[in-house]
């Protein structure tokens, strides 16, 4: 096929390069090509038909006008735990070091997207059979979109033997595949009936669980156990993750919306409200989101409401353990920390929540999934002391949470990355889809109360599934 000029000559430089450096390591390695491309929404480029089957990613911060989309994969990197971190760590490192980008724009380029499970110890249940423990894809195609532009990078791994000339002519037509065939609009939302649901626990035995916590509650020894719920329904094979995504992000317009359509393993999708980690050079940003209360029915009533969340000594509480924790872990690492004195009001739309921010610098050469071993399972979604609450939730929570509570972001070729914690989700199977929710159990806490607070946070991904009509 016929290429113009500069990318004829980028790819014959980039590709020679690659060969010569696989012959000389004896190992195949990563190039990646990256243009300009013409999008203001990533979300349509995964909705095309026959992409339904492939492996496809989407990430989106609306409030830092960034988002990301993936289709297809080049790399894999998945285990059966998520204690594995180290050893994807290590690949992910050995796949850039010896890599060969092309690219005008160093914003955009080849990143790895995946996550791994709340606790690796836990055994998988029939819920999350087949879905990986731990998992990150580097995509066949993954477009970058920002307020400075859109560009789509292709990459393959490239081996000794390959033929330099083939290899251009292969290359230059998986570009223009993807350039030239991705939808420009979204699909119409339409509404899908869901019934048949069913939670694990159900109310009676999550009372029983609340109250097993609180008699393992003492002051100075255990002062926090996060417990989650599974509520399942039938949604019938109409599901469509890109309408799910296309309702979470115009419904909650503050939080990060993510999905992970893994074929033959399930859709895992959410919008949640919580940064475990973001690193940026040597720069680090995490936040303490914990405390929550309802949304007002006027102004007036939100008002007291957030009033309410402020002032509550059992929602302030619980708060702090979660900033004492995530800043007893960064000084391990780093004694330039800067914390929020006061907690800011966070407003979804159904919750609020308690938020501080937290900056950081590092003082070494840590990376982002360094930070995120350090930091995950933060007291938000475990408790406080955090090991100790684990071992109650192993022996309480009658379901494995998987992916829920447990970090999702991206790595790019520098180290660094943004991992959010992977609340308000579900995992989509078998027709089924499986929603998580949870909430921090201190000793003022009721059982009825959180039972009320899981049920407000549950509304969002339901609404998402019903094709926003609930």
């Amino acid at each position: 096929m016929i290429l113009d000029t500069q990318r004829y000559n980028d790819l014959n430089k980039g590709l020679f390069d690659s060969i010569a450096k696989a012959k000389l390591i004896d190992c195949s390695v990563l190039f990646s090509y990256t243009f300009s491309f013409e999008a203001h929404d990533l979300l349509p480029l995964l909705s095309h038909p026959a992409d339904k089957n492939k492996c496809r990613i989407y990430w989106e911060q609306p409030i830092e006008s960034f988002s990301l989309a993936g289709l297809g994969k080049i790399l894999e990197l998945s285990f059966d735990n998520s204690s594995s971190l180290d050893l994807v760590n290590k690949k992910i490192s050995n796949y850039f070091d010896n890599a060969t980008h092309i690219t005008n724009q160093p914003f955009a380029g080849p990143r790895f997207l995946g996550g791994h499970s709340f606790n690796s110890s836990v055994k998988t249940d029939n819920t999350w059979s087949n879905f990986p423990r731990t998992c990150y894809i580097l995509p066949e195609c993954l477009a970058t979109l920002s307020d400075d532009g859109c560009w789509l990078t292709i990459s393959k791994m490239i081996n000794k033997t390959d033929n330099h000339e083939q290899l251009i002519d292969e290359f230059s037509r998986c570009c223009a595949h993807y350039e030239n065939r991705l939808p420009i609009t979204l699909p119409p939302l339409k509404n899908i009936s869901i019934d048949k649901y069913k939670n694990i626990p159900n109310r009676k035995d999550y009372d029983k669980i609340i109250f097993s916590v609180l008699e393992e509650i003492k002051p100075g020894k255990l002062e926090k156990v996060v417990i989650s719920r599974s509520h399942t329904v039938k949604v019938g094979n109409e599901f469509s993750v890109v309408a799910a995504s296309q309702i979470l992000r115009n419904m909650y317009p503050k939080c990060t919306n993510f999905f992970f359509s893994f074929p033959k393993s399930g859709v895992f999708f959410g919008a949640t409200p919580e940064r475990l980690i973001g690193k940026h050079g040597q720069r680090f940003k995490t936040e303490a989101v914990a405390g929550t209360i309802d949304r007002g029915r006027n102004m007036e009533e939100d008002r007291l409401f957030s009033e309410t969340l402020f002032d509550s000594h059992k929602e302030r509480e619980e708060h702090q353990f979660v900033i004492e924790k995530i800043k007893s872990r960064l000084q391990t690492i780093t004694a330039k920390l800067s914390i929020s004195k006061q907690p800011e009001i966070l407003k979804l739309k159904n919750v609020q929540h308690l938020k501080t921010l937290i900056l950081g610098e590092l003082e070494n050469d840590e990376n982002i999934l360094d930070l995120v071993k350090l930091l995950h399972p933060t007291p938000a979604v475990a408790g406080t002391p955090v090991n100790m609450a684990i071992d109650i939730i192993e022996k309480l929570e009658p379901h494995d949470r998987g992916w829920y509570s447990g970090p999702v972001g991206w790595i790019d070729n520098m180290g660094d990355g943004d991992f959010f914690v992977a609340l308000r989700s579900a995992l989509v199977k078998n027709q089924e889809a499986h929603i998580f929710v949870g909430g921090g159990i201190v000793s003022e806490s009721l059982p009825e109360k959180e039972w009320h607070e899981t049920e407000l946070k549950l509304q969002p991904i339901i609404s998402a599934l019903s094709g926003g009509q609930i």
